[in-house]
């Protein structure tokens, strides 16, 4: 296995961690003060998951790189409706596009930069832009992002998808 596979490999790896914590709590339980704070853990670690994974996509391949071609040439658009091959789900009929590209960097940007809250971004259309991807786990209330549960597998298959774009996995 090289390292590259080891990365999209240990890319799933944080994803099942997460997803296990937020089944079961990080200590086992989801009773008392972590129940209280359940919403927030799971919305918080989506965040650092999206965060982590787009920073790595950045020093792969460049910022926003599902706009640069790939190792075929291939727009990234026509390259998710193909890939994977049959009998695997494309990962254009899992929702990933260049929108939905657009949108996580959005999203990404709110939480990291402004409480969450896409009107404070400097993309005036990012709350639009956001509201018509209709990602997984992904909710707003006025202007704020809320991230649940389902938005982890989204991000690692759009991370997965990205990388296999540019010769990856």
């Amino acid at each position: 296995m090289t390292n590259r596979t080891k990365i999209l490999v240990h890319l799933r790896r944080l994803s099942n961690l997460f997803e296990q914590a937020f089944r079961n709590g990080p200590d086992g339980s989801l009773e008392g003060k972590f129940g209280v704070e359940h919403e927030q853990f799971v919305h918080h670690s989506c965040s650092f998951y999206l965060a982590g994974c787009l920073a790595y996509l950045e020093g792969e391949d460049g910022a926003y790189s599902w706009n640069i071609p790939g190792v075929n040439k291939l727009d990234f658009d026509d390259f998710v409706k193909k890939h994977p091959l049959p009998p695997k789900e494309s990962f254009a009929a899992r929702g990933i596009s260049k929108a939905s590209m657009k949108a996580l960097a959005e999203i990404r940007n709110a939480v990291t930069h402004n409480d969450g809250d896409l009107s404070k971004n400097l993309n005036t259309k990012s709350k639009n832009l956001v509201a018509s991807a209709g990602l997984p786990g992904v909710s707003l209330t006025g202007s704020k992002i809320n991230l649940d549960a389902p938005f982890l597998d989204f991000v690692r298959l759009s991370s997965l998808a990205v990388r296999n774009f540019h010769g990856d996995g």
